[in-house]
């Protein structure tokens, strides 16, 4: 767990040779337990593997069996559509289908499923071997403990507002505040939290515990309140049902058998109060504004998830997509739009189904809910073995919403759990294995089926063990790497590296070989599609169509494939693939609105991106932004009005309104529309979308603007000034706002006014260093170009303090020469000559006169 959950290879690899040796030592144990007295019964057990743990290898076997390759002609019998991808999965290279292919679609992933099954069976083999030993405590004590050091890691992380977990690990995916932690997704998290809280309570209810009650409680308490900060609304739902289930259990055993239970009934009730209600009472003193928002979100991209899984399934019955594979495959059949990628079908039922295809997920749940019933794990007879499997149970129910059991670690701490469960019954004498008459049978009868085995074949049992693990290790260590997640990395990063004048051939090798690996894949051929383009060797065509075939809705694919067709002349056709695009992805729009533009700044053919409804009223404000050269105001106006048509509540098209009428004021190109008689009517309409803007969003710095380039615009600047140092303070756009109010406290020549609003925008830019720089040269430029050079010159001080740069470095040099600082203009120019480090006449020349002028002034008496 505390590895990152092992969910990256190198770990799953040291947890499985860790296992491993459990195993063997486990196999040993057994074989001296048998030379006791010459019997393998003579501890109640039996000598062949336990049958979950069979269940869970030949598991581990389904996976690599998914992964022989196969004559294409039989793979088109077994799985069509499986042989239909790996058919076409090179065609934009121009190859050849591969003549063998495999059921998995992503072998590699597949190869480490079976090792992740794998270390599952034999965490549950040494799990039982223990419990048959020192009985099921250990192990469910193990399991306790490790959930309250995923607590304390998870609480101490937010205490310190860590963003890299042990500062070193950073996540791949930004996590929120109090989030960071070893199982950063917080659905694993509360999924882990659950089972370690309800395997606490049954530690608390044992005879004799092995660990002090009210230490216990408190960590079950302290377990239920970082479930609760973790905001996974399935991970809170189950414990309520995981109590109730508790209590029923225990009650009902307490009614049959007579209660072992170190406490009456009425104490059970007060012990559920207490850890679970203090757990609450935690929670809610933890809480935060945030928490709630995420326990209150209604996010319902979950129910797109499995409906659009369906088509799979149909698509992939038998056989499934390969175990692993989901990732690469599901973008076929995304409905949602957007450009999220899902990586688990977050339900395991179906996972499992796509993924192994709906026969064998059937029978694996229903075999493996047959083997762990209660009856068979001892649950009847055990308080602990009682609260264990609740804790299972509840983690079971939450991940038929979540996807906790695709992390290691947490189907690790089940094998663990399960397994002290199974070895336990056994070593009371519970099973029903352990009839005398069978024990007495086998003893004498050295020819029965479970007569002690030779040395020799418990070597052989020892090597098979041992090369089959290692075998397997190194086949997912050879072909699991790199994985789908590294490809895409290793891909964007060779592109990245290349340029236009370059071979494109080491690039097209690196997507082929990841095409090869990950044939269902959308990414690849899109940046294989992207490479044709801007290399100008190929036709981008059959990428782009390998890329909408793995992906039903990819905005990216549509939006290269205008840019292709508009380099081709065929503008409608783009625009028309910039709508596709919007409607697969909204994100697109302001790449949208940057192409269409540039292609044309005809309002009525730009309308043909717009979307349909509301989705089109972001592309329609983004038109009104852009569309701001002379003579293009009635365009704005009516891509502005059109945004506000289908959506009364935008705001941004209210802006732009007032902007243009701002700009007709102030005598722009729409000057006859606010002259005369007409201007007390455009200020009164500025007005009023700023009063909507404010009743709309009174944080957003869109009316002020308004309101304050209004005063400014009547020559009221220092009005101007005050009303945003009020404003800038309660808006988002809080920099914007100072950056106008620097201009309008310039404009008043109020030096105090300007000092101050000077002093609040660099103190709001001056985190960063970059930020602080671009904000002290915005403040010189403008102060230059109102010729106040010291001024500028102090603030260029500042830019090059913060970040240097060449331009920088001149802007400098010219105020200083203006603010009669030769000598300073001079240095200033000399650096930027050292840093070019190649001859500049020019430049020479600018500092020769410099020192000229400087050496003339210094003679004057």
């Amino acid at each position: 767990m505390l590895a990152i959950g092992a969910v990256h290879l190198p770990v799953l690899i040291a947890v499985s040779l860790t296992v491993l040796a459990a195993v063997i030592q486990g196999m040993l144990l057994r074989a001296g337990d048998d030379t006791d007295d010459g019997t393998s019964a003579s501890r109640g057990e039996p000598r062949r593997p336990a049958a979950p743990v069979l269940a869970l290898l030949a598991l581990s076997l389904v996976c690599l069996l998914q992964t022989v390759p196969l004559p294409l002609s039989w793979l088109a019998r077994l799985a069509p559509t499986t042989a239909d991808v790996w058919s076409r999965a090179l065609l934009p290279l121009g190859e050849a289908p591969p003549p063998h292919a495999p059921l998995s679609l992503d072998p590699g992933a597949t190869l480490v499923e079976a090792l992740r099954w794998a270390t599952y069976a034999g965490v549950f083999h040494a799990a039982a071997t223990t419990a048959r030993r020192r009985g099921a405590a250990w192990g469910i004590a193990l399991v306790f403990a490790s959930a309250l050091a995923a607590a304390l890691t998870t609480l101490a992380h937010g205490l310190a507002g860590a963003t890299h977990v042990f500062g070193l690990y950073a996540p791949r995916f930004p996590a929120a505040p109090w989030h960071v932690g070893p199982l950063l997704n917080p659905n694993n998290l509360a999924g882990y939290l659950d089972l370690g809280a309800f395997c606490g309570v049954g530690l608390y209810l044992m005879r004799r515990p092995l660990l002090p009650r009210w230490l216990v409680a408190a960590g079950v308490a302290l377990l239920i309140a970082i479930a609760f900060t973790s905001a996974s609304r399935a991970g809170l739902a189950v414990i309520p049902i995981g109590a109730a289930l508790l209590v029923a259990l225990l009650a009902r055993r307490s009614a049959r058998h007579g209660t072992d239970i170190p406490a009456s009934r009425r104490a059970l009730v007060g012990l559920a109060a207490v850890a679970l209600g203090g757990g609450a009472s935690l929670a809610l003193l933890g809480s935060s504004t945030m928490t709630w928002m995420e326990l209150g979100e209604r996010d319902i991209s979950k129910l797109d998830l499995f409906r659009s899984i369906l088509p799979m399934l149909a698509d992939y019955p038998w056989f499934g997509v390969g175990r692993g594979a989901f990732e690469s495959v599901y973008p076929a059949y995304r409905f949602a739009s957007g450009n999220v990628v899902f990586t688990h079908a977050e339900s395991f039922p179906l996972q499992w189904a796509a993924e192994w295809g709906l026969p064998l997920a059937a029978l694996s749940l229903a075999g493996l809910a047959l083997l762990l019933r209660p009856a068979r794990l001892g649950v009847p007879r055990s308080a602990v073995a009682t609260g264990a499997w609740v804790g299972v149970v509840a983690l079971l129910l939450q991940n038929l919403a979540d996807l906790a059991l695709e992390v290691p670690a947490i189907p690790i701490a089940v094998a663990t759990v399960c397994g002290s469960l199974w070895g336990d019954p056994r070593r009371r004498g519970l099973s029903s294995r352990s009839d005398p008459r069978r024990t007495a049978s086998r003893a004498s009868d050295p020819s029965a089926p479970d007569a002690l085995p030779h040395p020799l074949q418990r070597f052989a049992r020892l090597a098979l063990v041992v090369g089959g693990a290692i075998a397997l290790m190194g086949a997912a260590l050879l072909r699991g790497t790199p994985d789908l997640d590294a490809d895409r990395a290793l891909t964007r990063a060779a592109f990245a590296s290349w340029r236009p004048t370059d071979d494109p051939a080491p690039v097209r090798a690196s997507l082929r070989a990841a095409m090869h690996r990950h044939p269902a894949d959308p990414y690849f051929p899109l940046l294989g599609a992207l490479l044709a383009f801007q290399s100008d060797r190929e036709s981008p065509m059959p990428w782009l169509q390998r890329t909408l075939e793995r992906s039903q809705r990819s905005g990216r694919a549509h939006l290269l494939l205008a840019e292709v067709l508009a380099a081709e002349g065929a503008t409608t056709q783009a625009l028309l693939e910039l709508r596709f695009a919007l409607d697969d992805d909204p994100e697109l729009t302001t790449q949208s609105a940057q192409l269409a533009v540039r292609w044309t700044r005809n309002l009525d053919d730009l309308l043909r991106a717009v979307p349909e409804g509301k989705r089109g009223t972001l592309l329609l404000t983004a038109y009104a932004r852009r569309l701001d050269r002379p003579g293009e105001e009635d365009a704005r106006l009516r891509a502005a009005q059109e945004a506000l048509r289908r959506d009364p509540e935008a705001l941004d098209p209210r802006w732009v309104i007032g902007d243009v009428l701002l700009g007709a004021l102030t005598g722009g190109p729409a000057a006859p529309r606010c002259e005369g008689p007409q201007r007390a009517t455009c200020v009164t309409d500025i007005e009023t979308q700023a009063r909507m803007i404010e009743a709309g969003a009174s944080n957003s710095w869109l009316a002020p603007d308004l309101r304050a380039r209004l005063l400014m615009a009547e020559g009221r600047p220092a009005q101007a000034e005050q009303l945003l140092a009020e404003s800038c303070n309660r808006v988002l756009e809080r920099a914007s706002c100072l950056r106008l109010r620097v201009q309008a406290a310039a404009a008043s020549d109020l030096p105090p006014r300007v000092a101050a609003a000077t002093r609040d925008l660099l103190g709001e830019a001056c985190g960063p260093p970059a930020t602080c720089a671009r904000a002290a040269t915005w403040l010189g430029d403008l102060m230059a170009s109102r010729k106040a050079w010291g001024t500028a010159l102090s603030h260029y001080e500042r830019a090059v303090t913060e970040e240097a740069s060449d331009l920088r470095w001149e802007k400098l040099a010219e105020a200083a020469a203006n603010a009669g600082s030769l000598v300073r203009a001079v240095e200033a120019l000399e650096k930027v000559r050292r840093a070019r480090g190649v001859p500049d006449p020019t430049l020479d020349i600018r500092i020769r006169d410099l020192k000229a002028r400087a050496a003339g002034k210094l003679l004057v008496p």
